[in-house]
């Protein structure tokens, strides 16, 4: 019994170990009149995604947290035009990664 009952708390430290860390990643829309229709947060090496906020908008002056695990990410918004904005090769670490989102990060 006392093996089985090390057993189990070994196999928990080690699921515990293994899962992924999150990551805040924090979108400020900073882009005056326009509001944010989509966002998009991928792991570099992957494609495009689902809209992280498909039932809603940001409006100028909104922010919105989105938890990821730790890796290197790619990310896109879109205002209310279809305008993209795209940041490439983004490492997100464990304190997190903020984006104030503004009309200089227009593609």
């Amino acid at each position: 019994m006392k093996k089985l009952l090390v057993t189990a708390a070994l196999a928990m430290l080690i699921a515990g170990c293994a899962a992924p860390k999150q990551a805040p990643v924090t979108i400020v829309n900073d882009l005056g009149a326009w509001d944010i229709v989509e966002i998009y947060i991928d792991k570099s090496a992957d494609p495009w995604g689902s809209n992280r906020i498909p039932n809603s908008i940001l409006t100028p002056g909104e922010s919105i947290v989105i938890n990821v695990p730790v890796g290197q990410y790619d990310i896109r918004i879109v205002d209310e035009d279809g305008d993209p904005y795209t940041r490439w090769n983004v490492q997100i670490p464990i304190e997190g990664y903020t984006w104030n989102v503004t009309l200089a990060h227009l593609d």
